[in-house]
């Protein structure tokens, strides 16, 4: 991982020294403060632009995916069985306009894959989350890498997992702001009223981040409703979504596979989890 991670920066080569322990701490806390924690520069600049070459290589095998989304679409069904008003944030569809890249067309030997299944990623988040953290097993939604041209957006919405990790590869001109609302909702509560407020505009409690290629980011997506803004000008943002998780043996639902890497997935019979030995 020398030729990828800025260990000068990040000594997630070396958890067990003192500079460690105590930045991991600062991590834990900012996480805690505010659902997000960003690493600028966390791969080296050579590193990225080999990335960014390798996925422009690719990337025209990404999937568009639905265009119109609500901010539940892993939990399609909630709010089904009650009587809910068309305003209501379960009935709402917000514009999606990326397309992705699923894993099972990323190279293993590129450089985004050797990141991906390191130990050295592996034992930091382990160290973030106090607790073992897994490579997800899903052959399609392992590791992504979203594409987004010239008025490409994501709608604002809550992620299926509770622990989000991205590394942006690639800036555009301007636009492509990550927009989020920290812990809005918990697992007891849903808080619809908030995140209606947060559809139809109320934006006191949105916080933006203007990331610069090569940062890594964690994030609480599961609590926090967040968006990407309109990406504006030709140069496209490239971003990698790394699959981690706190549950051993992890696979997604087909379903899932199929509305967002395409049909090809529901011709595949079955699917076998990736990484288990």
């Amino acid at each position: 991982m020398n030729r990828i991670i800025n260990f000068n920066l990040y000594p997630v080569n070396n958890l067990g020294s003192d500079a460690a322990i105590k930045w991991i701490e600062e991590v834990k806390n900012k996480l805690d403060q505010d659902g997000s924690c960003v690493f600028p520069e966390f791969v080296e600049s050579d590193a990225l632009t080999q990335m960014v070459e390798e996925v422009n290589s690719i990337k025209h095998l990404a999937y568009p995916g639905p265009k119109k989304v609500s901010p539940y679409f892993f939990n399609y069904r909630l709010g089904e069985d009650q009587n809910f008003p068309d305003t209501h944030p379960t009935k709402r569809k917000g514009k999606r306009n990326l397309a992705q890249v699923a894993a099972d067309l990323i190279p293993a030997e590129s450089l985004l894959s050797r990141l991906y299944h390191s130990s050295e990623m592996l034992n930091f988040l382990s160290a973030i989350f106090d607790q073992p953290i897994y490579l997800n097993q899903d052959p399609y939604q392992s590791l992504n890498i979203s594409v987004m041209n010239k008025g490409g957006c994501q709608q604002w919405h809550f992620d299926s997992g509770k622990m989000v990790t991205t590394l942006l590869l690639q800036q555009p001109k301007a636009g492509g702001i990550f927009e989020y609302a920290p812990a809005i909702r918990s697992d007891v509560d849903e808080n619809f009223d908030t995140v209606e407020a947060i559809l139809d505009g109320d934006h006191k409690n949105v916080k933006k981040i203007n990331l610069n290629a090569g940062t890594l980011s964690l994030f609480r997506g599961h609590y926090s409703l967040h968006r990407v803004t309109e990406v504006d000008g030709h140069r496209q943002r490239l971003q990698a979504i790394l699959g981690y998780t706190t549950q051993s043996g992890y696979m997604g639902s087909k379903d899932s596979s199929i509305l967002h890497y395409g049909p090809r997935v529901e011709e595949i019979e079955s699917v076998k989890p990736l990484y288990l030995k």
